[in-house]
């Protein structure tokens, strides 16, 4: 905080809980129109595919040079968390695998140590530590993003109309690999699978063979180009909104302040609780009777 706002800032703890409780709006990086659907409120506002920026022309001496190669090119990238170099040898060699098997494709590559022999010297394979993702992701002769599913890729392969092969590792990327499958634009890989490479060859000549993935790429990159708010108006009119008005207490929910009890509705689940166990008691109680009178009825008949 010292740091962006000056030495001057002390910086003030505030209890989670009290600062959610309190806040005015909730910028949440959703996209609506990829996610399942879920109960929201009006103070949550969807910023989804806000960091997606306008694409740069690719330099023509080098990343335009290699689109132009092949009639194909597909790109791959498991981001910068995990990188490529640390992934077991057998994945590696079962990848190279499936890039030389198909030799009109030409594929990019992220990897951070382009030298490594394990994944050197095919020829139709670019390898380098860093590629203008989005930039790349835009033009019209990449043909398949191979990606670990990040919500950052996600957004910008849905903003670009590119069909996807998720092999989510952690975190939120298998939701996000369900929801591209949910809306048909790609192919959800088990991570741990990736070491066949049958798995993973299956799935490209799947998602590039079967035009319904491409169509549905297309879809929703027509879809998210006529949004009728941009993203980034949004949030400039949410802060704006923010600063002028602070507290928008009109748009707080009733039940944000209940307790834990009146929460989980203790309290009725009590009164259910104690009315079934009066229900039990009573029916037990009446059988017990009934059972007793008619053992002492048939005892005076006996004697």
């Amino acid at each position: 905080m010292k740091e962006k706002l000056g030495p001057k800032v002390t910086p003030v703890w505030i209890p989670l809980q009290d600062t959610v409780s309190n806040m005015s709006w909730l910028l949440s990086n959703v996209e609506p129109l990829l996610d399942f659907r879920r109960p929201t409120l009006h103070s949550i506002v969807d910023l989804g595919g806000i960091g997606v920026h306008q694409p740069s022309p690719l330099d023509e001496q080098d990343w335009s040079r290699i689109l132009r190669l092949r009639s194909r090119t597909v790109l791959i990238s498991f981001g910068s968390v995990a990188p490529s170099i640390d992934m077991p040898d057998a994945m590696k060699k079962a990848i190279v695998e499936v890039i030389k098997s198909y030799s009109d494709i030409t594929f990019i590559w992220k990897y951070e140590r382009p030298e490594d022999s394990i994944v050197g010297g095919v020829e139709n394979l670019v390898l380098s530590r860093w590629m203008p993702q989005g930039d790349l992701l835009a033009d019209d002769r990449l043909t398949l993003f191979i990606t670990h599913g990040g919500a950052g890729s996600m957004l910008e392969s849905a903003t670009f109309g590119k069909p996807l092969i998720v092999v989510p590792l952690f975190g939120d990327q298998t939701r996000n690999a369900r929801l591209v499958e949910k809306f048909g634009f790609g192919r959800m890989v088990n991570k741990w699978q990736l070491s066949r490479s049958d798995v993973l060859h299956d799935a490209i000549a799947d998602v590039l063979g079967d035009k319904k993935y491409l169509f549905s790429a297309n879809r929703i990159r027509e879809l998210l180009s006529r949004r009728p708010f941009d993203p980034k108006e949004k949030l400039v009119k949410t802060i704006e909104m923010a600063a002028e008005f602070g507290d928008l207490h009109e748009l707080k929910i009733a039940g944000r302040n209940v307790g834990l009890i009146v929460y989980y509705n203790l309290d009725l689940m009590l009164i259910v609780l104690v009315s079934c166990a009066l229900a039990v008691g009573s029916v037990g109680s009446l059988a017990l009777w009934s059972f007793r009178k008619h053992f002492s009825s048939h005892k005076i008949k006996t004697q």
